[in-house]
């Protein structure tokens, strides 16, 4: 009876401990979504002032030669 008695509490130690380490994942799932929709927001901003840097380095060049 002892050992059922054990073996029980450290079913429900595991289950407790289970339970959170899925909240940890939980949280660590929303983390990378909002980082990984953050990465490409910027990764966007940055196309954009690359675009303008090459459009303005266009017009610079373009009135050098006129």
């Amino acid at each position: 009876m002892r050992y059922i008695a054990e073996l029980e509490r450290k079913v429900q130690t595991l289950q407790t401990e289970a339970t959170s380490l899925f909240t940890q994942l939980t949280l660590v799932q929303r983390d990378t979504n909002g980082l990984t929709a953050e990465n490409s927001e910027l990764k966007l901003r940055l196309q954009a002032m690359e675009q303008q840097v090459h459009l303005q380095d266009g017009s610079y060049r373009h009135m050098e030669h006129t």
